[in-house]
């Protein structure tokens, strides 16, 4: 197997290798977490193994697969409320597409000072919220438990400071249900899958049984 992941990796085909059939389908797995369970945890990943399992989404394309695995992962997938964006410098010009698609789709954006200018420079119409440790009454804390928020992307670079805002924020998110990504490769991914049409009506059901050969 070893020698097979080599050869994938390096570009071969799969069907190629002639231990598997050329199927029309594609398959994602997506890490399944259970922060809630782990009080005062960070949810923000990094090399420490976090995952408390997997799921396996199975579809016609990539993107029917995506929203296969992150529905059956736990994300609500919803399609309407609001997004609240806080990220690192680096990922600020990534930000932006996305924010776009949020937007398109008609979801209201909050962020804090930093990212909101970036987004405001775009011609995006966002909220700006004060930090936790800026403003007790009015902060991203108390905008998460408005009830306004369906998502919430944070990412982080400075450690994982239990003090900090951004891990604050993350465990807030974590409590209160909101589905929040920490890397902006997981906010293209969702956002891709709100965007594809595809919903829990129309998926379609897929026996893995049926797929041996």
């Amino acid at each position: 197997m070893c020698e097979l992941a080599v050869r994938t990796s390096l570009g071969e085909k799969l069907t190629a290798t002639g231990i598997a059939p050329d199927m029309n389908f594609v398959s994602v797995k997506v890490p399944v977490f259970s922060f809630e369970k782990l009080a005062g945890l960070d949810t923000h990943l990094g090399p420490e193994m976090k995952s408390t399992g997997e799921v396996l989404g199975i579809g016609r394309n990539l993107t029917e697969a995506l929203y296969k695995g992150l529905l059956a992962a736990g994300y609500k997938m919803k399609k309407t409320g609001g997004v609240f964006i806080t990220v690192t410098d680096k990922d600020k010009p990534e930000i932006v597409p996305i924010a776009q698609r949020f937007h398109k789709l008609g979801f209201s954006l909050y962020a804090t000072r930093g990212t909101a200018v970036i987004l405001e420079e775009s011609g995006l119409p966002v909220s700006r919220v004060q930090k936790i440790s800026k403003c007790p009454d009015n902060n991203t804390a108390t905008l998460l438990q408005s009830g306004k928020i369906s998502y919430v992307v944070s990412t982080s670079e400075k450690g994982r400071d239990p003090a900090r805002d951004d891990v604050k924020i993350r465990r807030k998110a974590c409590m209160l249900g909101i589905s929040c990504m920490t890397s902006v490769d997981t906010a293209n991914a969702l956002i891709d899958s709100l965007l594809s049409g595809y919903d829990e009506g129309n998926t379609e059901l897929v026996e893995i049984g049926g797929l041996h050969v």
